[in-house]
């Protein structure tokens, strides 16, 4: 974010406001009259309008503002949505900066993976933590290659490279079509974060379950999920380690579907040796919820994990 950006009043001509920008560098200028925010007008605005016309008569729509506490996907977000190259950054009406595409790539570079495009693990906890701060109940997706440590030994490592980015394109897909977020955790691991519950995801999982096809060969992976269950608002007083706690529990049921060859299972599956984290606890899940899904994903034939509904509740 640039703080504090430059200034002009809606009636300044457009010479003026040109002559404004090359004399301070700067590619927009924000339009402010009695105090009031009206837009940003910028040099590509500018281009082709008579030098003689106003600010204002080239100024378009309502500005677009951002709280300086929404992530940086959020900005992303809002910026692809709207076409748009700035956003202003706004507290109660108060401008605090601008934030430019150029500025915002920047920062967002030291936070993505490379090799997949996804967001790394620092802006999924971020993103889970908000969330928790709001008083709701993310469902987490634990994403984990099998034997992956394997096929990269028998097939070398830009065959597995080309292995996580083609898993990271169907989950990016999912994650879009169901209103949620992916993201590459670590290594042959990644998470998806939906703002809703579950339930409203389960009837998908098959369809996101089918191997991978990479060269002619076909890889799988395991699913672990945990949060999503409760109807009432959420209330956390720490979300970092509700945060923790949901990850730990997902990974865990992603574990313990790869163990059974189930394809996935939700972190309620987990034997009571693996247990939830200590003071952790919310209803228990319907045992059809995710025994009918898990053996539609697997197509009816798949093993099935003997102690369904009767592990320890979690997140």
């Amino acid at each position: 974010m640039v703080p504090d950006p430059f200034r002009v009043g809606p009636w300044t001509s457009v010479r003026e406001a040109a002559r404004l920008m090359a004399q301070r560098r700067v590619g927009s200028l924000v339009v402010v009259e009695d105090g009031q925010v009206l837009g940003v007008v910028t040099s590509r605005d500018l281009r082709g309008a008579h030098p003689n016309r106003l600010v204002v008569d080239v100024l378009k729509g309502p500005p677009v503002a951002i709280s300086p506490e929404a992530s940086l996907l959020e900005a992303k977000r809002l910026m692809e949505a709207k076409g748009l190259e700035r956003l202003l950054v706004m507290r109660d009406r108060k401008l605090l900066g601008i934030l430019t595409q150029g500025t915002l790539a920047f920062a967002l570079g030291q936070h993505f993976d490379p090799l997949t495009g996804l967001p790394r693990a620092d802006l999924l906890r971020h993103h889970l933590e908000s969330l928790l701060a709001q008083g709701k109940d993310p469902t987490l997706l634990f994403v984990d290659l099998d034997d992956f440590g394997r096929l990269n030994k028998e097939n070398g490592h830009p065959f597995g490279d080309r292995v996580l980015k083609t898993l990271g394109q169907r989950l990016k897909g999912f994650a879009q079509d169901l209103g949620g977020e992916v993201y590459r955790y670590g290594g042959d691991e990644f998470a998806l974060v939906f703002p809703h519950p579950r339930q409203a995801l389960l009837p998908a999982l098959p369809s996101l379950l089918s191997p991978l096809e990479v060269e002619g060969k076909r890889v799988g992976f395991s699913v672990g999920v945990a949060g999503g269950r409760r109807r009432q608002r959420r209330v956390s007083a720490n979300p970092s380690a509700t945060a923790d706690d949901l990850l730990k529990l997902a990974s865990l049921a992603s574990t313990h579907a790869k163990r059974q060859g189930s394809g996935w299972a939700p972190a309620e599956a987990l034997k009571a040796k693996e247990g939830a984290p200590e003071g952790v606890s919310s209803p228990k899940e319907p045992q059809s919820a995710w025994g009918d899904n898990r053996r539609a994903a697997r197509g009816g034939g798949g093993p099935r994990s003997g102690g369904r509904g009767s592990g320890p509740t979690g997140p």
